[in-house]
């Protein structure tokens, strides 16, 4: 075979060439690389005054080449291939996305219900088994649930006619007090669950869903004469048993709390809780135990916080030593008329006068809270066994002087969700 002509000058430049770090192609019938895989410039960075090496050209270097056709690639082919891509798989991505999302969530559909058990639009949602997620996202249902089922009395204003007003009673001259204010200054119905028996058949009957098609709760229950949603001889849910009770409202029916919180020193706990607990519950920390749900053993920061949210959020919080003061704003929020009121908004000031009246005769000779020497031995022993629920306690004077600010009349609740709406 004849030897190639100026195949020695090719060898010279070909040396040279590699001298000069470059890249020289022995068979001229062959088209030289592209201008991405020589020393050229065109995709280098230049940034005051110095220039950076091109990022392409460096990776391709370090990989030693790129094969077939990816050799004929710039730049500018990369990035318009690239956002060519992107266009046609955005509806693709977009998809997929939506599906998991809605997976998620629930769609309401058979086959959502199947996957994950959880039937609705989107959060809040209830699961197969009846438990309403509220709030919460399904990781903290087991925490936090039944009182998911209760409104957060600050955030969910106005209070809905669908809502019912629920008084947990954990003490028994709480209850008493209470209830007499109820009955004899708002003239309110009540109907009361001492016991877990009467909550179990209150569930059987579906005591809610009859209420609401009795017109008792609901719009139907509503008084049109009155002021901006006011309402006169409500219909209260009463109980000791708050988790037991909490079951019994819904998506649609939500509970709204009112309680009263003691101090430690002065509970007068409500016999009929003390039934349903192990004997040792009551050793300590009653009611950080009642409300977490942890009756024996230690307790920590997470029982403490579950207790603390169910005060916070969902509890219009009552003072025993502000026991008047406590039931006329939970009057006004619930928008509740009092016995011999008109409801009416130029006649709001005589129906303030009439509810303070009545309560303040109403709670006459019922006793305040006890105070102790906190230098005794006795108060050191003391509140070393019951540390968590003084805490509580803190929480809930602190929670009642910040609804000072947030628990306002249903008229002002009104009125001010109808500005926002305009």
């Amino acid at each position: 075979m004849a030897p190639r002509s100026g195949n020695k000058k090719r060898r010279k430049s070909s040396k040279s060439s590699a001298a000069n770090g470059g890249y020289y192609y022995n068979d001229s019938s062959v088209a030289p690389p592209p201008a991405i895989y020589l020393d050229d410039d065109m995709d280098n960075i230049k940034f005051m005054g110095f220039t950076l090496p091109g990022p392409v050209s460096t990776l391709l270097r370090s990989l030693g080449g790129v094969p077939g056709q990816l050799a004929s690639l710039t730049p500018m082919k990369i990035i318009v291939y690239g956002s060519l891509a992107a266009v046609l798989l955005a509806p693709l991505v977009d998809s997929t996305i939506r599906q998991s999302m809605s997976l998620l969530r629930g769609d309401g559909s058979k086959g959502a219900e199947e996957n994950n058990g959880i039937i609705g639009d989107a959060l809040p949602h209830v699961t197969n088994d009846g438990k309403f997620h509220g709030r919460y996202p399904n990781s903290l249902l087991t925490l936090f649930y039944p009182f998911t089922l209760f409104r957060d009395v600050v955030l969910d204003q106005p209070v809905e006619p669908t809502d019912v007003p629920f008084f947990w009673h954990a003490h028994v001259s709480d209850e008493l007090a209470v209830k007499a204010v109820l009955t004899k200054c708002y003239e309110a119905d009540l109907v009361e669950l001492n016991s877990v028996e009467d909550i179990e058949k209150a569930k059987r009957f579906n005591l809610v869903s009859t209420l609401v098609s009795q017109d008792r709760i609901g719009e139907g229950s509503l008084n049109k004469e009155y002021y901006n949603g006011q309402r006169s001889k409500p219909l209260v849910i009463t109980s000791p048993h708050i988790r037991e009770a909490a079951e019994l409202f819904s998506q649609e029916n939500s509970g709204r709390m009112f309680s009263f919180y003691r101090h430690p020193i002065d509970y007068d706990v409500h016999p009929n809780l003390k039934k349903k607990l192990p004997p040792e519950a009551g050793a300590n920390n009653f009611m950080t135990r009642l409300l977490s749900n942890v009756h024996t053993g230690p307790l920590g920061f997470k029982e403490l916080g579950i207790a603390k949210q169910v005060i916070r959020q969902t509890t219009l919080a009552g003072s025993r030593d502000l026991m008047a003061e406590s039931l006329f704003r939970f009057g006004k929020y619930f928008g509740w008329v009092p016995a011999g009121g008109k409801g009416l908004n130029v006649t709001a000031v005589q129906d303030d006068e009439l509810a303070v009246k009545c309560i303040e005769e109403m709670l006459e000779g019922v006793p305040g809270e006890r105070y102790a020497d906190h230098n005794s031995k006795e108060w050191a022993v003391f509140y070393k066994a019951n540390k968590l629920d003084c805490q509580l306690y803190e929480i809930a004077r602190s929670t009642w002087r910040a609804q000072i600010q947030t628990i306002i009349p249903l008229t002002l609740q009104k009125t001010r969700a109808e500005k926002e709406e305009r």
